[in-house]
């Protein structure tokens, strides 16, 4: 742990908190579901599973994944007392006491006395910190993955944040001799960078950061940009560099958490994947499809001998996959913009699986036949997920009073998860519409949408 005023523990910044969050793409059904496409089983949970999250935060995701699947037993490690602190307590207040948090660093953490784990997740982690504290982190897993497990990792990607390499560089250079937190330091030494790209700096200049910080400042807060920025090992990575790494415990690449970069006709032109295409070597050709996209930021999934699906299991899988509404009808459009350029999905197999789902959770397997083909079904299925108009989640239903009355007791105050849980394993980011219905100053507009909505999941 750090010592008394330390900013840093490994050069890892810990004396402003991260931000409260919840990311979805955690959840085992988001997860089994990225599995299934890559054409793996997922882990079997039929009598339980064991879930970890390595540099869990503030334990906003695994307090509420704890709350909603209380056949799992949840544990979250993270370095910092104060995010276990807050971690711990949340899970209390959501009556969730299969949620375990460490706070302790990787190595240590291997000497716990922790179960194996079907489901290792490393979100913003692995290019924060330095080599050794990765090395680490893999150890954790080589040493607590089940045969058959899946790990989650994202992390900053190349050559996308080529451009914003100078710009953290000087950030984390002029802050050595700012005064304040971390925070502080970060936002006077951000503005000095932002007053030289308006002067012409050309390695600024072409920042994306920095023009996203001059343009929209409030979308950023403080917490993110200190987590995000001023970590010593700070680190984009090519997906080569990280498949390496990962392939040396046992790991291989099953897909991607981020639904739509799994298709290529969903993100590359014609002519980008025909020459995509024509690369033997899987690892290459990915990182070749990343300087198509401009890759910036990755949400890899990968698995430990898991067993292959036959297509006809592959498909029963995805048949059988639990799916729900996360915005109301009125709200869907029924298109995507992707790298590639815009999806249209208004058809009658998309329209039938959001008419079937107003009635509550469903497995595609339910959606009334004569409609669509199973395939078109299945098609529609994960365009809808990958938008995110509808998401993979359990088909059973658990009690979500206890946490969402945590989650509203926090609004607007400096603890806030600006999240509402629902009963099939997952949680929604509020908007500032759906604040206002749950805090009682109803606005009109879609509120009514999404009053029937959230009694549709019972909340």
């Amino acid at each position: 742990m750090p010592s008394a005023g330390s900013s840093e523990l490994a050069g890892y910044v810990t004396d402003v908190p991260y931000v409260y969050g919840f990311k979805p793409m955690l959840a085992p059904a988001w997860l089994d579901l990225v599995a299934v496409l890559g054409g793996v089983s997922p882990p079997a949970r039929n009598t339980g599973f064991a879930w970890c999250d390595l540099g869990c935060g503030q334990g906003v995701t695994a307090a509420i994944l704890a709350a909603t699947h209380p056949t799992g037993t949840f544990h979250g490690i993270d370095a910092m007392p104060a995010h276990i602190e807050h971690a711990a307590r949340l899970a209390g207040e959501a009556d969730a006491p299969n949620a375990h948090f460490h706070a302790t660093d990787f190595a240590a953490a291997r000497l716990l006395p922790l179960p194996r784990f079907d489901y290792i997740v490393a979100h913003g982690v692995y290019s924060w910190v330095d080599r050794p504290v990765r090395a680490e982190l893999r150890r954790f897993i080589d040493g607590h993955l089940k045969s058959g497990g899946l790990v989650y990792v994202s992390y900053n990607a190349l050559p996308g944040w080529t451009g914003d390499l100078p710009f953290q560089h000087l950030v984390r250079e002029l802050v050595a001799d700012l005064p304040g937190n971390s925070a502080a330091r970060f936002a006077a030494a951000a503005a000095l960078v932002g007053r030289l790209a308006e002067a012409g700096a050309p390695s600024l200049a072409a920042s994306f950061v920095a023009n996203e910080l001059r343009r929209r400042p409030g979308d950023y807060r403080p917490g993110y940009l200190v987590h995000e920025f001023m970590h010593a090992g700070w680190q984009p990575l090519y997906v080569t560099e990280l498949r390496r790494d990962l392939k040396e415990i046992g790991l291989v690449p099953v897909g991607s958490a981020l639904l739509v970069e799994n298709f290529d006709g969903w993100v590359l032109g014609r002519r980008a994947r025909g020459l995509v295409a024509g690369i033997a070597d899987p690892d290459r050709r990915e990182m070749v499809r990343d300087f198509c996209i401009d890759q910036r930021f990755r949400c890899d999934v990968f698995a430990r001998d898991a067993s292959p699906l036959t297509a006809s299991k592959q498909r029963e899988r995805l048949m059988s996959s639990g799916l729900a509404l996360v915005r109301p009808p009125a709200a869907i459009t029924y298109e995507m913009p992707t790298p590639a350029g815009r999806v249209r999905y208004d058809n009658p197999a998309a329209r039938a699986i959001i008419a079937s789902l107003m009635s509550g959770v469903r497995r595609v397997a339910d959606i009334p036949s004569g409609f669509a083909t199973a395939r078109d079904l299945i098609a529609n299925m994960l365009v809808l997920c990958a938008a995110g108009d509808v998401r993979p989640t359990e088909t059973t239903r658990t009690p979500v009073g206890p946490l969402n009355r945590a989650l509203r007791r926090r609004l607007g105050k400096a603890e806030e998860v600006p999240a509402v849980a629902l009963p099939c394993g997952t949680a929604l980011d509020i908007d500032q519409e759906l604040l206002n219905l749950l805090s009682g100053a109803d606005a009109g507009g879609m509120s009514a949408d999404w009053r029937e909505f959230l009694e549709l999941h019972g909340v």
